[in-house]
């Protein structure tokens, strides 16, 4: 006995060894927005990580995102601790994650600063924006991000919203994606104009040269800053002052060798090195948000003069607020600048003076103003007319039917009442028919057999397989069938106990009733929803994507379950009853013994639905083939999505035969 007691002692220590190690290094989670392939963008971060965890003696996980959303509510809730943000997003964080900035970057030249474009064809007729905001629904066009700043801030408060135009409403169609899929977009001709900013292009210059040379700047912003770096405000202190003291000396530290290697790193990033900063870098940001908030107000229809005026002077306030504040900020800036001046002025005493004067001059001159246009926009009649025309061949109809439906003098009697519901039920389809047509935009029916040659040549693309990667494809896969398999298994699980109290045979109906209204919200919810709500508490990964399958399919099994316990015959249980057992020993050995084989067939059905769900739940982030496809086939990457459909369609005839194995087995 003693010796199997050393041997499990022994065995306790050789698992615990790991985790102790593990302890050894304080852990934290770097995260990189990704404005293009989120695999290219983890190679190019992977050197300076592991420089990090050098320097810092902490252990680094890199995780790269395109869903800017999903990052910020990681750091919320502790599942990101440092980050690389865009303007915007980094403000959002601040505003719900308790961040902070801390570190703002610097591009290779040494610009503070980059501007937000918009891109068309080399031979696009559209040469002004005012070509561009006809607002006849004749082009389309792709924004960023909700979260970008380049991609879709700066665009909606220098451009659209001063002019009270909505960009859902004024283009036939708005897509969102990141920088590289946008300009890709634009360059094959998918969309007629799409946001971007100069640091992409600078990239898309040595990546994508062929692509960058078909497009042309239609318009530029203004000077935007830099990106900020941001973290957890409530981080250690000693870890803040690591980190800190890492980005601000990195590329600049060491010999020559060191520096060097690092400045090459930097390189790559397309950046120059770290300045401090703190969230007084964001201000700008704010005034645009500011700036945005209160065109829109403006031009809004949908507001009462009451209400607009009352958002009107909330915004007034805090840009008066927020000139407080850019002012301080100034003052500062420019006590700091003169005091250098001064400094020289027993030696460069002309040069000083000029300095100071100018530095004056450039600070009255900086002074925040507000200037944006006052228009508003008509009121639209289209939806009362569509409205009308809905009712009005509702009524027709119903008229119709009345008189048709009038019983011959010799024939059968029909009630009144049931000829009025009648007509009702189907003039009233009819008119909402009607009412449908145009926003459901069913007039572009005769399309599909005008333009079927697009089609074909789009589809055309996906049989030029691209191999390269199919490893990873192949791993991603596997890791969506995973995560299908732990989502069914939990949700069979959750499902067994929730279908029994929904079933009206069953349970009384005081249980029955609750239990069935959470089984439709569970239903009701999608996967993708539940799994943003999990990667709060659980951080970015495939168990985010587990939870969110488990919970959609225990409200989906449960209601079936049920169904199959109300459809069984009532002889067993009476059989079991008849014995003097209790209600537990009627569930179990009269009503689960004729269910069990439909409840397999079941699981297994949903375990192959789940594998196909689970291939989208990348999209946030939540694990899986997801994001890599959604990727690829916003970059036009035709041959390697073609190859993970492949895998994908490999995958999922795999499970489909293996569940038609077992159900035969247990039916």
């Amino acid at each position: 006995m003693s010796l199997l007691l050393r041997l499990l002692v022994l065995i306790s220590m050789a698992l615990a060894a790991p985790a102790a190690l593990a302890q050894e290094r304080e852990r934290i989670v770097f995260s990189v927005i990704s404005t293009e392939q989120t695999e290219a963008v983890e190679a190019l971060w992977m050197p300076f990580v592991q420089a990090m965890e050098e320097e810092t003696g902490l252990d680094v996980e890199l995780v790269s995102a395109i869903d800017y959303a999903g990052v910020i509510e990681a750091m919320r809730f502790g599942q990101v601790d440092v980050g690389w943000f865009s303007n915007l997003s980094g403000l959002q964080a601040i505003r719900l994650a308790d961040a902070e900035v801390f570190a703002k970057t610097l591009y290779p030249g040494g610009q503070e600063g980059y501007r937000s474009v918009i891109l068309v064809r080399n031979d696009s007729p559209l040469q002004t924006l005012d070509d561009l905001l006809v607002c006849d629904g004749s082009l389309s066009f792709a924004l960023g991000d909700p979260n970008s700043t380049s991609g879709t801030l700066v665009p909606l408060a220098y451009i659209f919203a001063p002019r009270g135009i909505d960009p859902q409403s004024c283009f036939a169609q708005v897509t969102n994606a990141n920088h590289e899929q946008t300009a890709l977009a634009v360059a094959n001709g998918f969309v007629d104009a799409g946001t971007n900013n100069t640091t992409n292009l600078d990239r898309l210059a040595q990546t994508r040269p062929e692509a960058l040379a078909g497009m042309r700047i239609l318009w530029s912003s203004p000077l935007i800053q830099t990106d900020p770096i941001i973290w957890r405000r409530d981080l250690p202190e000693e870890i803040k002052s690591e980190i800190f003291s890492f980005f601000l000396t990195y590329g600049f530290r060491g010999d020559a060798e060191q520096r060097t290697r690092e400045q090459a790193v930097l390189e790559t990033l397309f950046l120059g090195g770290f300045l401090p900063a703190t969230d007084e870098h964001l201000l700008p940001i704010r005034r645009l948000e500011l700036m945005r908030d209160l065109a829109e107000t403006q031009a809004s229809e949908a507001l009462e003069e009451g209400e607009r005026a009352a958002r009107l002077e909330q915004i007034e306030l805090a840009l008066r607020e927020l000139a407080v504040e850019e002012r301080r900020v100034a003052v500062r800036e420019l006590a700091a600048d003169m005091t250098e001046a001064r400094t020289r002025l027993a030696t460069d005493e002309a040069g000083a003076s000029a300095d100071i004067t100018r530095l004056v001059a450039e600070f009255l001159a900086a002074q925040p103003r507000i200037e944006v246009e006052r228009r508003i926009r008509r009121a639209t009649t289209g939806e009362i007319t569509r409205g009308l025309l809905g009712l009005g061949a509702g009524l027709t109809l119903f008229a119709v039917m009345m008189i048709r439906s009038r019983p011959p003098r010799f024939g059968p009697s029909r009630l009144l009442s049931d000829r009025l519901i009648d007509a009702a039920i189907w003039s009233g389809l009819f008119g909402l028919l009607i009412w449908s047509f145009w926003p459901a935009e069913m007039f572009k029916f005769p399309l599909l057999g005008t333009n079927a040659p697009r089609m074909g040549e789009y589809i055309a693309g996906f049989f030029q397989l691209d191999l390269d990667g199919w490893e990873v494809y192949a791993r991603q896969t596997l890791i969506t069938v995973q995560i299908a398999l732990w989502g069914t298994v939990v949700a069979v699980i959750a499902a067994i106990p929730f279908g029994l109290m929904a079933s009206r045979n069953i349970a009384p109906v005081w249980i029955v009733q609750p239990v069935r209204r959470l089984m439709d919200a569970f239903r009701a919810i999608n996967e993708l929803v539940v799994a943003a709500i999990f990667v709060a508490a659980v951080g970015l990964g495939p168990f985010a994507g587990v939870m969110a399958l488990a919970l959609h399919t225990t409200g989906v099994l449960a209601k079936l379950f049920s169904e199959a316990v109300e459809a069984i015959d009532d002889g067993p249980v009476e059989g079991v009853r008849a014995t003097g057992a209790g209600p537990m020993n009627e569930v179990v050995w009269g009503v689960i013994p004729q269910v069990i084989p439909l409840w397999a067939s079941y699981a297994l059905y949903r375990f192959e639905s789940n594998t196909r769900a689970a291939t989208i739940l990348g999209l946030i982030g939540a694990g899986g083939i997801g994001q890599v496809l959604i990727q690829n086939i916003r970059s036009f990457e035709y041959g390697k999505t073609a190859t993970i459909l492949l895998i994908i369609i490999a995958a999922v005839t795999a499970v489909d035969l293996i569940s038609q194995m077992l159900r035969k087995r247990l039916v």
